[in-house]
């Protein structure tokens, strides 16, 4: 019997040390979706930020405590990012329309300096032949220029506690 129980004793132990390497062994790797991602030191978006990150970053991935990942950064830095930040792909630089998607359209729009934004002159030149003003197009080409600086969004979700600061 005391056989038995020692060999018992040694399966569940090497069963546990097995578990334990293998959480810790295989970090996830996620990107950052755009740059300015910041890096807190806390499980908060209130709490102070140790790093930001630029578009396309790559963090292991340490635990997961609600709204935020704990990641290690390129640099070493361990901290929390709010996990609708990070994504399981890099986005993919700008100007290439293959393989256009919905969330990498977003990411070329907000960081990407040749970003698909905007009337282009095929785009203008098919507006007029349809009548429509130059008013109108000028319009549109205001409306697309204008841009709300990232400091002016994180203000919005604070004091509305929305995205990562929402309670």
């Amino acid at each position: 019997m005391h056989h038995a129980s020692r060999h018992l004793a040694r399966f569940l132990l090497s069963g546990l040390i097995a578990a334990s390497l293998a959480s810790t062994a295989f970090a996830e790797t996620l990107y950052t979706k755009k740059s300015g991602t910041k890096v807190h030191q806390d499980p908060s978006a209130r709490s102070a930020v140790v790093e930001t990150l630029g578009a396309g970053a790559s963090v292991s991935v340490n635990k997961t405590e609600d709204k935020f990942h704990q990641v290690t950064t390129p640099s070493g830095k361990t901290g929390y990012v709010f996990k609708f930040k990070l994504g399981e792909e890099p986005p993919e630089k700008g100007g290439n329309l293959s393989g256009l998607t919905a969330s990498n359209m977003k990411v070329s729009e907000t960081s990407s300096s040749s970003s698909i934004r905007g009337l282009s002159e095929v785009s203008e030149k098919h507006a007029q032949n349809k009548g429509i003003s130059q008013k109108d197009i000028q319009a549109v080409k205001n409306m697309e220029a204008f841009r709300v600086p990232d400091n002016a969004v994180d203000r919005f979700l604070q004091t509305r506690n929305l995205g990562e600061y929402q309670k």
